[in-house]
């Protein structure tokens, strides 16, 4: 900031008589007035002054170089760039101490879904020919035991969805197969089976207790018995990541199963290590867990869960 003062010459004169500084008058012996005394001092004086402020404010930029072939791709660097400098809340599970974080990853949405539930829809046909007394659908597991099982009098409805459930509550396992049987008992006590195909469900997102559950099949993640990340389990994580950055204030838990502690705990770790990366956070912010389970089926190699605590929505 700078001051400027400019006093007129009449007034400087002034300021000279008020205070006291050698005059003409001096030269002829005149006498100056004393304090509290009338005469030539000033009863009061304005002085004017200029004030000049200069506030100066620079301003980023961000630019991006253009051509035809480049705008009109399906994607293209440009759009990573674009898309990358977003800011994004990161995860923070201190409520208290918010951070907002950037991400450098934009939305994969040409990575496949996981499953969701309802994770299967059965639909019904009418028996012809045939007054139905009771109806049953069995989901079987992989050795051909009831999972869930749905039952009722008269016709069965038109469409029956499973939540992936069992009947104890417990999950169904990512990666293992199941079925179904459908039975029809009509009112002359003949009864009819239907058995279906099998099928898998490779990855899982689920809600279980205020919490959203992303679950993979180990052997979709790594190679077999390592802790190397497979091309498609790659994929996957990458789906994750993207889901996770739906809740930004959630903390973050990988829970690893295997039938080796050890295999476990390299695993979480490696799960945690790529999540920090790909969101920008702290290693420390993705708690890991590591579970020694023998598996039935040994060779689908454990799963990994991914656990955003606390989601609202």
């Amino acid at each position: 900031m700078r001051h400027h003062s400019q006093f007129p010459a009449a007034l400087l004169a002034i300021l000279t008589l008020a205070l006291g500084l050698p005059a003409a008058a001096q030269d002829e012996g005149q006498e100056w007035t004393q304090d509290g005394e009338g005469g030539a001092a000033l009863p009061e004086m304005v002085v004017e002054a200029t004030n000049e402020v200069r506030q100066t404010i620079e301003k980023g930029t961000f630019s991006f170089a253009l051509d035809a072939a480049a705008v009109d791709s399906f994607f293209t660097v440009m759009d990573v760039e674009a898309l990358g400098v977003s800011p994004v809340s990161g995860l923070q599970p201190h409520l208290n101490n918010l951070e907002i974080l950037a991400s450098d990853q934009p939305p994969h949405l040409w990575i496949a879904d996981m499953a969701s539930t309802p994770v299967a829809s059965f639909f019904t046909a009418d028996p012809e020919g045939h007054q139905v007394k009771s109806w049953s659908l069995a989901v079987t597991d992989f050795r051909g035991s009831p999972f869930r099982t749905y039952d009722g009098g008269g016709r069965p409805p038109r469409q029956i969805d499973w939540d992936g459930q069992g009947d104890n509550g417990e999950m169904l396992r990512v990666g293992y197969p199941y079925s179904y049987v459908f039975t029809l008992t009509d009112k002359g006590t003949n009864t009819y089976n239907h058995a279906g195909v099998g099928f898998r469900v490779p990855a899982l997102d689920y809600r279980r207790d205020g919490d959203r559950v992303l679950e993979i099949a180990g052997g979709e993640l790594f190679v077999r018995e390592e802790t190397t990340v497979t091309a498609g389990g790659r994929d996957w994580l990458v789906r994750a990541t993207d889901e996770i950055r739906q809740h930004p204030y959630s903390p973050v838990r990988v829970i690893v199963t295997a039938e080796r502690e050890d295999l476990a705990a390299q695993r979480a770790d490696r799960v945690g290590a790529f999540l920090a990366e790909a969101l920008i956070l702290p290693r420390e912010q993705v708690e890991t867990e590591a579970v020694q389970k023998p598996d039935l089926r040994s060779e689908l190699d454990g799963s990994v869960a991914i656990v955003i605590e606390h989601v609202k929505d």
